[in-house]
């Protein structure tokens, strides 16, 4: 297996820089991509890059194979990929990418590619007919410009035009003061321009906002241990009303409460897309069937219909058009908006946290306590030796109960519930396990992986 076979993924590339993926990689993924998005009906695709080390020069042979496929590209510099993907939408692109490995650690890099209208490419629709071209490495005249007028390359600033945007959606009800740790990611120029733009609604103090490939306070993924400590003094310090963490590229959203806690990513799906279903007098909202059994609970005592789907993107994406859903959310901190082009975007989310706790005096905890009602075991990664055959016999070892295959398998009883579902790149199982009570999880958490474990 090539090296270049393994940096494609369902849903995007990622890979350690230098480790087959570097600026020759990426001139033939540019080169494939911009001949891909030409026959579509047009050829100009706006380029954003993150703060990682390795990405300007990514960037510079990305866009160089692009340019060589005659499609035409505007280059919005270091930019999250919401940002640069809702613009891409709204200005009407016909595709847009980002050079960014998201929450991956400062070694990766990769590449996020969109058709036009947000659609993102995946192993089933675009990405592996990219990945055929650049694997054959045989770029004949259908590929490699041969004939056209090689396209130019433009820079814009869209920053202003995002924020107004964003900021048509904040109509807090009091003031706030919240805390955004920018993480050094893609995001800190839309952070600073933020803090500014918003400071007749609401304070927001910042840290970490200048782009820095080194990551030098904390690792792009906000989960990771000690990560979310800065976040958590400052709040605290400050006396703010939340926090929240961006990851790498902005497209995930973390938050603590005003003593500096975590808030469980599910919880905020039910929260926010509670406070949507309100606002907008009903509606649907898809959470991932990882998630809480209050989340479905909440919504539906809003007056809202919860629908629940499996885990990932293009599960997300479809669950919101299938179901005409507002919002959409999974346990990982992506939380997507309809009226965003189905896009996920961390800077929104926040807004609508602002929202939702500017709504009256209670605190953040408060808000969340209804739905902290349930234990949780949170995502258990099992390895095993084959996953299809795992989950037969799990199913086949529990009795009773209400089974679900939208995403591996779900078995909900009155008292407890679980879902397990199998990894796209490792032979790891991941299991969720939830409970109306912590004896009752330990119990059940402990059998299912006696299941899991049998043929070890």
């Amino acid at each position: 297996m090539s090296s270049e076979h393994k940096l494609f993924g369902a849903y995007d590339i990622r890979g350690i820089y230098g480790n087959g993926l570097d600026e020759t990689f990426a001139h033939k993924v540019g080169l494939a991509y911009g001949s891909y998005i030409k026959p579509l009906g047009g050829g100009r695709i706006l380029v954003g890059y993150d703060a990682r080390l390795s990405s300007p020069s990514l960037r510079d042979a990305f866009v160089e194979g692009i340019l060589k496929s005659g499609s035409d590209v505007v280059d919005i510099g270091i930019a999250s990929t919401p940002m640069a993907i809702w613009w891409a939408a709204q200005a009407g692109f016909d595709g847009g990418a980002v050079i960014t490995a998201s929450h991956l650690a400062k070694e990766h890099n990769g590449f996020k590619l969109y058709a036009n209208r947000a659609k993102p490419l995946g192993a089933q629709n675009g990405l592996g007919e990219i990945k055929r071209v650049v694997e054959a490495d045989k770029f004949d005249a259908t590929t490699n410009g041969a004939g056209k007028v090689k396209g130019t390359c433009s820079h814009e600033n869209i920053i202003p035009e995002y924020l107004t945007y964003l900021l048509n959606h904040l109509r807090p009800r009091r003031r706030l003061k919240i805390a955004m740790d920018a993480g050094h990611g893609a995001a800190g120029p839309e952070v600073k321009a933020l803090v500014r733009a918003a400071i007749s609604m609401v304070d927001i103090i910042v840290i970490n906002t200048d782009p820095d490939g080194t990551f030098p306070k904390r690792t792009p993924n906000p989960l990771d241990k000690g990560c979310l400590d800065g976040l958590s003094q400052l709040v605290i310090k400050e006396k703010c009303d939340f926090g929240v963490s961006l990851d790498g590229d902005a497209d995930r959203a973390i938050f603590v409460d005003e003593q500096g806690k975590l808030v469980p990513t599910d919880l905020m799906i039910g929260l926010i897309g509670g406070e949507l279903v309100e606002k907008n007098g009903g509606g649907k909202i898809v959470y991932d069937l990882r998630a809480s059994r209050s989340v479905p609970e909440h919504i539906i005592s809003k007056g809202g219909e919860a629908v629940r789907t499996g885990v990932g993107t293009n599960f997300m994406i479809s669950g919101l058009k299938d179901s005409g859903a507002l919002f959409a959310g999974e346990l990982s901190g992506h939380y997507y908006y309809a009226d965003m082009f189905n896009t996920d975007n961390a800077l929104r989310t926040a807004m609508e946290a602002i929202n939702v706790v500017a709504q009256g005096t209670a605190p953040l905890s408060s808000l969340i306590a209804p739905l902290s009602v349930y234990a949780s075991s949170g995502e258990i990664n099992l390895r095993v030796s084959g996953i299809q055959e795992t989950l037969k016999r799990l199913e086949d070892s529990i009795a009773g109960g209400t089974k679900e295959h939208i995403d591996g398998l779900s078995v909900n009883f009155q008292e407890w519930w679980f879902a397990a579902r199998g990894s796209q790149t490792e032979p790891l199982l991941r299991l969720t396990v939830g409970a109306v009570s912590a004896e009752i999880l330990k119990d059940k958490t402990q059998e299912l992986i006696d299941i899991i474990n049998v043929d070890k």
